[in-house]
């Protein structure tokens, strides 16, 4: 049929799906009330869109399938992967999009995966299909779509304009409320909203002379439009109605319009159903109870319970006939699975059903799906609309459907089948089992208040079968790690007591234990003294022993409580040996903290870039973004701002949607660009993410936001402002005892502050701290920066020596940027003392360094204290590599890597056509013309 007064609407998508071949994506929002068409013109569009070479993928969201775990993405993407040959399909699965086959597969993956990390690589398995060709995905009722679902249409939202990807969904009115689904999956994107009007006079009465009667006259057709309000399905359920009663198209019979109303329609389809025979309205309750999974035996075979025990099977002809019949007057639609031709009409025989019935029927429809070994995700939709009747049976369906659902990171469907079960509830003897992975399921959808509670109640039941003490562990751990300190606290010395006889459980304890203390800045010392006292027995290659090691590395590093080779010493052996095949990312996390604490910047970033790529390989977003942030903050020490922004910026679009992770990647980025002297554009960082507010310092990591925020308010001249970040920093640490000036600089920055007031006896006592503790850790590094701040405060030839001394210990370090501030400060110095000649040795050695570093600001500034003290420096103009962006460089060292553009794209989190255009820009200003001639291009400029 063709569809009326919808032609503005089909132009617009049309327009959309024409952009795809410019690379260009959008999204296109159909609104409208139920029935008024959004189902038959985004038909319409899809039968357009086949024509076109563009691929099509549909799903429709529905009230049972909201309990089904990426239910919607599978619709969208199995009909495509069953189509390709295995070996497209495996090329589809590649790289960044591994972790997506976990949604398809029978057996599910690991449950430790992240939904994030899967719904990351559905988005890149997406855009391997688009390379293909154009893709326009359809999600017809999104507000009825799986939360697992829903979170992969919203990430892929914020990314598709950027690919040749057309998203079109469609939805009732109400979703403009902030809580709705459709809200959520459009929250912060731009759209384009198609609202559908009802029809118009003129076409109600074309559709009510095109299906009722050619003759109609016009009052008539009217009084159609008056009544229906131009709504399609009700004008066409209503005209059924009337064409069974054999209601003339007459003025005189408007007075039988008065079924066009909703509830007369409701129950002229009911009436409709009926008039075809008991069997008839068996069978449809059958359809609507079995959803997805409605296929005809299946549907017969739940027809007949439906009819009661009391009538007889009846055959698969009859059933078939009667099917049939339903298809012909309009009832179901013609395919396979059986469904109606509208949702409207489920609703209306579904809700028809009493509600005991119904539980009796999704109950019946459990078991029938289990006989046919069905998998458990399509079995626990059924069970959780059942009443409880302390089944075993259900609580072990429900259990393993969790399982599966955990292993695809559905965990919010996870949580729901598990409490669920808890209510049946289980048998005794795996009470624990269930009660356990709730708890790890809550913890992993972030309801940790829940999670504290049921474990609570779990410890302090008496008949509860005893927790293992491994699974004790691994829970205890999960919950400190995720900031539960006291709940995971109580579970691990529960496992200590559990296995009073194990080494190795109490080395575990002891490490999650004094991790979740430092992340929570409790006192370090508490820490240290058990970590010592455990090293000495520990034989150091062990996976548990090298974490021990790690965390006693980091402490004694961040509090200074020993001197930076013997820390060193430790964090060499954490490092040491292959990661751990779990729990690499603390490992990593820890020993390369310490080693960058230490100095030992080469190293640090070693085994940053192997946790990396382990991350990568495993798809762990999460670990991903934490390393990056502090591979940048690792590399900005090191004098690699090049590399740092890159990893920062890497790291901001990992956490774009971890609102509460974005201050730590933000943090860092805004270090490389104030390093690098951009202040405006680490400005415009802040402002975009609204880091402009007040943010509490409860996390040990989180003072790295605040350290950014004061050296980005020192180079915009806002002492002041960055005295209030500097103290927040520096009164949380040294409360905390995290004293160390080679952990967290905040004293340096202080001075400055406190100088640029007027404030020199804040400066100088400030001064005197940060070299006293510098001399005590004896880190190099640490040193040279402390013996600057001291020169900042002295005058004459003190602050000369001082300068000197600096530049001497900062000589034999891997921080050329701090050897280059301390070079230029003391040339400077030099030519103030009036010492000219001399100043501009170490002006040159500074500007060299400052240049390689990528410091634009200090390579002006040395230039122009050359230029004052008599040189003639050649002008520093971009040129070469120097004359790349970070992301370009970044990209140009990966392509003369050997990478493909594809592998690019993914490793940095970008289209391939952003990938295209980095290297486009590279080879311009390389003055190149291909791929090979890159790595002799950037080896140049060393």
């Amino acid at each position: 049929m063709t569809l009326l007064e919808r032609d503005h609407e089909q132009l617009r998508i049309r327009d959309h799906v024409a952009g795809l071949d410019a690379g260009t994506g959008a999204i296109v929002l159909v609104e409208g009330a139920p029935g008024i068409g959004k189902s038959a013109l985004l038909a319409e569009v899809c039968r357009t869109a086949q024509g076109q070479e563009v691929g099509v993928l549909t799903a429709h969201g529905g009230e049972l399938e909201q309990d089904m775990p990426f239910g919607v993405v599978r619709q969208l993407f199995e009909p495509a992967l069953h189509a390709v040959a295995p070996a497209d399909r495996a090329d589809l699965f590649t790289g960044a999009a591994r972790l997506a086959s976990v949604v398809f597969d029978s057996r599910p993956g690991s449950p430790d995966t992240s939904v994030g990390d899967v719904v990351h690589a559905l988005h890149w398995l997406c855009a391997n299909l688009a390379e293909r060709r154009p893709l326009l995905l359809v999600v017809d009722d999104v507000h009825s779509a799986d939360e697992a679902s829903l979170r992969f249409l919203s990430h892929l939202s914020r990314r598709v304009t950027h690919l040749p990807i057309l998203l079109l969904l469609a939805t009732r009115p109400a979703w403009r409320h902030d809580r709705s689904p459709t809200a959520q999956v459009l929250s912060g994107v731009s759209a384009d909203i198609l609202p559908l009007a009802p029809l118009g006079r003129e076409a109600v009465a074309a559709l009510v002379r095109g299906t009722l009667s050619p003759g109609a006259d016009e009052s008539f057709c009217e009084a159609c439009a008056t009544v229906s309000g131009g709504n399609p399905f009700l004008l066409t359920e209503a005209i059924n109605a009337l064409r069974v009663k054999g209601v003339a198209a007459r003025a005189s019979e408007v007075h039988h319009l008065g079924a066009l109303r909703s509830d007369f329609i409701t129950r002229s389809v009911l009436a409709r159903i009926t008039s075809m025979g008991p069997q008839a309205l068996h069978l449809a309750r059958a359809v609507a109870v079995l959803g997805s999974s409605a296929t005809l035996h299946r549907v017969a075979t739940l027809a007949d319970i439906a009819a009661g025990p009391t009538r007889p099977d009846t055959d698969a002809n009859q059933t078939a006939h009667t099917v049939d019949l339903l298809v012909r007057e309009a009832v179901l639609a013609p395919g396979l699975p059986l469904d109606f031709v509208h949702p409207l009409l489920r609703t209306a025989v579904y809700t028809d059903i009493s509600a005991p019935f119904r539980a009796h029927l999704h109950k019946a429809a459990a078991l029938l799906l289990a006989t046919e070994q069905v998998a458990p995700e399509h079995i626990a939709p059924h069970l959780l609309a059942c009443e409880p009747t302390c089944d075993p049976w259900v609580a072990d369906a429900l259990h393993s459907a969790a399982h599966a659902a955990s292993g695809r990171s559905a965990i919010e469907n996870a949580v729901r089948f598990l409490e669920r079960a808890m209510i049946e509830p289980p048998a005794p003897s795996v009470r624990t089992s269930v009660s356990v992975d709730l708890i790890r399921a809550l913890v992993r959808a972030n309801r940790l208040g829940d999670a504290g509670i049921r474990l609570q109640s779990l410890l302090n039941t008496p008949d509860t079968t005893a927790i293992p003490a491994e699974t004790a562990v691994d829970l205890g751990t999960q919950l400190v790690i995720a900031g539960q300190h006291h709940h995971g606290g109580h579970l691990l010395q529960y496992a200590q007591s559990a296995a009073r006889d194990s080494p190795e459980i109490a080395i575990r304890v002891l490490a999650a234990a004094a991790f979740g203390g430092l992340t929570a800045m409790d006192p370090p010392h508490i820490w240290i003294h058990q970590l010592e006292q455990a090293v000495s027995g520990l034989s150091a290659t062990a996976d548990t022993d090298r974490m021990v090691y790690a965390t006693l590395a980091f402490l004694t590093a961040a509090t200074g409580d020993r001197t930076a080779d013997e820390v060193t010493r430790m964090a060499t052996v954490a490092a040491t040996g292959p990661l751990p095949a779990r729990g690499f990312g603390l490992l990593v996390n820890l020993a390369s903290a310490a080693l960058a604490i230490c100095g030992q910047n080469d190293d640090a970033l070693q085994l940053l870039d192997a946790g990396i790529d382990a991350a990568r390989q495993d798809g762990d977003l999460t670990t991903l973004g934490y390393l990056s942030v502090l591979r940048s903050h690792t590399a900005i020490d090191a004098g690699r701002l090049m590399e740092a922004e890159a990893d920062g910026q890497t790291a901001l679009e990992i956490y774009q949607e971890r609102p509460e992770e974005r201050p730590l990647a933000a943090a860092v980025l805004v270090d490389a660009l104030v390093a690098r002297g951009e202040t405006a554009a680490a400005q415009d960082v802040l402002t975009t993410f609204g880091l402009e507010t007040h943010l509490p310092l409860n996390w040990l990591i989180s003072h790295f936001f605040h350290l950014a925020r004061a050296r980005l308010r020192l180079h915009q001249h806002r002492p002041a402002d960055a005295l209030v970040d500097l103290a927040v920093c520096g009164d949380a640490l040294t409360a905390a005892g995290y004293t160390n000036p080679a952990f967290a600089g905040w004293r340096f920055e202080k001075v400055q502050a406190h100088l640029a007031l007027g404030d020199t006896a804040q400066a100088c006592a400030l001064a005197a701290e940060e070299v006293e503790l510098a001399r005590r850790f004896r880190s190099p590094r640490s040193l040279g920066t402390a013996l600057r701040s001291a020169a900042a405060v002295a005058k004459g030839a003190e602050r000369l020596a001082l300068l000197r001394e600096a530049v001497t210990i900062l000589e034999s370090t891997s921080a050329p940027l701090h050897h280059a501030h301390a070079l230029f400060e003391y040339g400077a110095a030099l030519r103030r003392n009036g010492e000219r000649s001399a100043a501009q040795e170490p002006l040159r050695r500074a500007l060299h360094h400052a240049s390689r570093c990528g410091a634009q600001l200090l390579t002006r500034q040395a230039t122009d204290e050359l230029l004052a003290a008599g040189a003639r420096p050649r002008r520093h103009t971009l040129s070469g590599p120097e004359a790349l962006t970070a992301q370009e460089l970044r990209v140009a060292q990966l392509a003369a890597a050997g990478a493909t553009n594809r592998d690019i794209a993914q490793r940095l989190f970008v289209t391939r056509r952003t990938v295209e255009i980095h290297l486009t820009n590279a080879y311009r200003k390389l003055n190149i013309t291909s791929r090979g001639q890159l790595q002799a291009a950037l080896v140049s400029s060393d």
